[in-house]
């Protein structure tokens, strides 16, 4: 099964925003990153049961899969 590794996102353009925030699960206590649901937030998941929903007009994700 496909699921999101990696995920970056700004709140403006790729070119005049150089401020891309990054997730990668494994580090920072991310342990899942969600696909985006039907509004376009993308919830990223934490060790300590925090989850944050973000959605942002630039958003790139790197998928790979899950043994």
């Amino acid at each position: 099964m496909e699921e999101i590794i990696s995920f970056e996102f700004s709140n403006g353009s790729k070119l005049l925003d150089s401020s891309i925030y990054e997730y990668k699960v494994g580090k920072e206590g991310t342990i899942k990153i969600d696909f985006p649901d039907s509004n376009g937030f993308v919830a990223v998941h934490k060790n300590n049961t925090e989850t944050a929903y973000i959605k942002a007009p630039y958003m790139k994700f790197c998928t790979g899969r899950h043994a």
